[in-house]
């Protein structure tokens, strides 16, 4: 693992609680990987053998709905990470696709060897399970959103969420993410999307 691999896994709070002897024994199951914009990860369906960390770009997690449509189904941004809860899946296979948004570096961790470490730690455990109940809390008031919200609401939370200072009244916003997956994302059609963004702007 070289050193910047190393320094960008122990600033993620999952690996932040490995000690040394740990940490040492989790460097065979990492790797640096490096995947263009719209090169995919994996697909649904696809045996689990590792999770990722994003470093820098933009990876989407989606679905395709009956009609061949890509329902994405979250954005990840870098220092996130995803699919570590699948680890503890009897499933055995991806629920989603990944597909990068942008020219993405990753760290692709291991399932089985982080699982191992999992059993033998009482902390990583107990921060695993932290972010597995924080992604649950999200994920209910991701329901609540697309239930109880209309679409223009929806694309007033995501800007306002976006935003760099809510006491700011007036400020600049600069949209990496297409404006075509972000519109998936918030389950509005992407002329909805163009005309409340736009209608923001004004």
């Amino acid at each position: 693992m070289i050193s910047t691999t190393a320094s960008r896994l122990r600033e993620h709070y999952l690996f932040s609680a490995l000690d040394e002897t740990q940490f040492a024994r989790l460097t065979p199951a990492v790797r640096a990987i490096t995947v263009s914009a719209d090169q995919h990860l994996f697909h649904f369906g696809d045996s689990i053998n590792a999770f990722f960390l994003v470093c820098t770009g933009q990876i989407q997690l989606y679905r395709l709905s009956p009609n061949g449509e890509e329902k994405v189904i979250d954005i990840i941004e870098p220092g996130q990470s995803f699919a570590e809860a699948l680890m503890f899946s009897d499933v055995g296979v991806y629920p989603v696709s990944a597909k990068a948004i942008s020219d993405s570096e990753l760290i692709s961790i291991n399932m089985s060897a982080f699982r191992e470490l999992v059993q033998q730690s009482t902390g990583l455990c107990l921060r695993l399970l932290g972010d597995m109940s924080r992604r649950l809390h999200n994920a209910v008031q991701e329901i609540d959103r697309l239930t109880l919200q209309n679409a223009s609401m929806r694309v007033i939370h995501f800007l306002l969420q976006a935003a760099p200072d809510l006491s700011a009244l007036d400020y600049e916003l600069h949209l990496e993410t297409p404006k075509h997956i972000l519109a998936s994302r918030l389950s509005v059609r992407p002329e909805t999307f163009f005309k409340d963004f736009a209608t923001t702007q004004s």
